[in-house]
């Protein structure tokens, strides 16, 4: 069994008339991720050398079936069904089973629903789905959903790695040294996270200079070169979304080295330099294989 909803993550009723008529969902079907791997032949050398491996993409498709009243009515079912996929266009899919981790797909192949023998009242279908983006569920609610922890709400469930001490459902911190938490089993490449992890930085003093260090080693710095006219004053606010970084709302990517941080699964270690008085906030979704 599974859900369907749109790209604001509302829940979209399957087209089932008044009577119990309609679309029904058996079962989701999703394959493991498949890996590209780069490799290069060496004139001399048996076999091939790899030099990269990088996540490719997964199958996945929905079992459905129609209940029809009768052979005019399942012909009807039919139509809307497929009117109602091309109506939506891309959503978000979950299994029941594991309702807050979801795909966003699109139905792009043909398919059509095959009549069970003698019956014309059900028929069946595989239904082939196009994966959007990266092949990865992610989390229905965002780290900082989990600020005033794990609640019985239905918004978290077993196996999204998930920890109940108070330190690992924090996303907020002032501190030079923190550690940050992610619950997921996929490290996160902000560049890649519009709308999707957003880091807001909070500069509570005047500073001229500051670098956020991630657990890679690797570090996002404000105003490298040090420009007197690009001073922060207290009440600032930098927001890292996806591969866009503002100040008050205003663009300021030439501002910075041109780093985005990565969040990798599990603990991160983060240091910030050049500025003691802030609040920096993490607002992500996990990301699961």
């Amino acid at each position: 069994m599974f859900k369907i909803y749109n790209e604001l993550f509302e829940e979209i009723p399957l087209p089932i008339d008044d009577l119990g008529y309609g679309l029904r969902g058996l079962d989701l079907n999703i394959f493991s991720v498949a890996q590209e791997v780069t490799e290069h032949n060496v004139q001399g050398l048996s076999g091939s050398i790899q030099t990269g491996f990088r996540d490719a993409s997964r199958d996945m498709n929905i079992s459905a079936r129609i209940k029809a009243k009768d052979t005019t009515d399942f012909r009807l079912k039919r139509d809307r069904v497929f009117a109602f996929f091309k109506q939506i266009g891309s959503f978000y899919i979950t299994e029941n089973t594991q309702g807050n981790k979801l795909m966003l797909v699109r139905v792009v192949d043909s398919y059509q629903f095959d009549r069970i023998q003698n019956s014309q009242t059900y028929s069946i279908a595989d239904i082939p789905l196009k994966i959007i983006g990266q092949p990865y569920w992610i989390s229905r609610f965002k780290s900082t959903d989990l600020q005033k922890g794990i609640n019985f709400d239905g918004n978290w469930s077993f196996g999204m790695g998930l920890d109940v001490e108070p330190n690992k459902l924090n996303y907020e911190f002032s501190s030079s040294s923190f550690t940050l938490y992610n619950a997921g089993s996929v490290p996160i490449k902000t560049i890649q996270e519009k709308n999707h992890c957003i880091i807001t930085i909070e500069v509570k003093e005047t500073v001229n200079n500051f670098l956020l260090r991630d657990a890679t080693g690797k570090r996002f710095e404000y105003n490298p070169n040090k420009q007197s006219n690009w001073t922060l004053n207290s009440g600032a606010k930098i927001i890292l979304n996806g591969h866009y970084i503002s100040l008050n709302e205003t663009s300021i990517l030439e501002r910075t080295n041109r780093y985005f941080p990565v969040i990798l699964s599990g603990d991160n270690i983060f240091n910030i330099e050049g500025i003691s008085k802030f609040l920096i906030t993490f607002d992500f979704r996990f990301k699961y294989y």
